[in-house]
């Protein structure tokens, strides 16, 4: 079939698509489940990629314009437009391009055509894919997230008339526990700092800034006209979560955070660091690069948090220093050990090893006193 073909990786065992998809107007590539070591696998694969090529070609008459090409990614890039919202536009964009293969590949050309079992069988279509990067299975909350971004077009196909339900919403399916980050060791702080000394000067400034103000890695680059190290004030810009706008706030810059500053300020640096495209990334493979595959950068704003908690300072002030608006979120990033609670076993202690007496209970009162 035209535009149809197999082929295989040098870095997988698995054999790959690729075929003509209309909706995206563009050659899709796509990994298959059949292994290259098969003796079957290869033309298992190739039907595989036919069938899909066959799916792909509906009748571009069909509704015309209801069909998801023709309106769904304008639709959201006007809704995310601004220049605070790029990551999010970014994200949902990804989201619906996984979308548009799936309903390309299972012939659902408009939103009317779209029933509930169309969404669970996605979750299951994209939970058997593997991330890029990493080689790793994706996620069911990395599924479910992408469900929200298609409530979110469907809810605007309901309101256009092209749909008469959204099968997106309430599907109580719950998101698996996320595991927890850890908080850095002394020693990890050590190795990584060490580790830093070889690596681009972007990571080693955006390291200790978060290290030590405990703030996300997107604002560790900031200009250097919001630090005032006379003052000892640093302001930051952040995207608050839910409403998608930025929010600035000035804190109080750490003295060990101090030299640094005043060496990028007389470098004539206007920006503490330019990080990347995809610093996250980076900072993934570095991690594991160094026999630490369990830490990530968020982890350093696990550990400033985690730190004030054990040096007993106030919610309210630990909160105000890395801008937490939530006490519930401020409290899961809190990660203290059993030995970090001796403070809290010592104000519960009874004078003279005294046990309290308990109502009803004969064994908790003295000898003495029993009658």
């Amino acid at each position: 079939m035209k535009y149809t073909s197999v082929y295989s990786r040098a870095e997988t065992s698995h054999w790959y698509i690729v075929y003509w998809c209309p909706m995206m107007q563009k050659r899709v590539h796509r990994a298959t489940p059949f292994l290259t070591t098969d003796p079957q696998g290869k033309r298992k694969a190739m039907e595989w990629a036919n069938e899909r090529s066959k799916d792909a070609s509906i009748d571009k008459g069909t509704a015309g314009s209801e069909r998801w090409e023709v309106w769904v990614e304008d639709y959201l890039k006007a809704r995310y437009a601004g220049p605070h919202r790029v990551k999010t536009l970014g994200r949902y964009l990804g989201a619906w391009g996984q979308w548009q293969l799936f309903l390309s590949e299972n012939n659902i050309p408009v939103p009317r055509a779209l029933t509930y079992n169309h969404v669970l069988g996605f979750i299951k279509w994209r939970t058997a894919q593997r991330r890029t990067v990493a080689r790793t299975l994706i996620t069911k909350n990395t599924a479910l997230l992408d469900v929200k971004v298609m409530s979110v077009v469907m809810r605007e196909a309901f309101r256009r008339g092209f749909a008469q339900i959204n099968p997106c919403e309430r599907l109580g399916i719950l998101k698996d526990m996320v595991k927890e980050k850890p908080a850095i060791t002394d020693a990890e702080f050590a190795k990584i700092r060490e580790a830093l000394k070889s690596r681009p000067e972007w990571m080693q400034v955006s390291f200790e800034i978060a290290a030590f103000q405990g703030c996300r890695l997107s604002a560790t680059s900031l200009p250097l006209s919001g630090v005032n190290i006379e003052e000892g004030t640093i302001r930051f810009t952040e995207k608050r979560r839910g409403n998608g706008q930025l929010h600035i706030f000035t804190t109080f810059l750490h003295h060990g955070l101090r030299p640094l500053m005043a060496s990028l300020k007389a470098s004539g640096a206007t920006v503490t660091c330019t990080l990347p495209q995809m610093p996250s990334k980076e900072w993934w493979a570095f991690f594991r690069e160094i026999g630490l595959p369990h830490l990530c950068f968020h982890c350093l704003r696990v550990s400033a948090i985690t730190r004030m908690a054990q040096a007993g300072v106030p919610i309210a002030k630990a909160m105000r220093y890395v801008s937490h608006a939530s006490l519930t979120i401020h409290r899961i990033y809190q990660r203290l050990a059993p030995e970090d609670l001796e403070c809290a076993a010592a104000a519960v202690s009874f004078s003279s090893g005294e046990m309290p007496q308990i109502p009803g209970d004969e064994k908790a009162i003295p000898e003495a006193s029993v009658a």
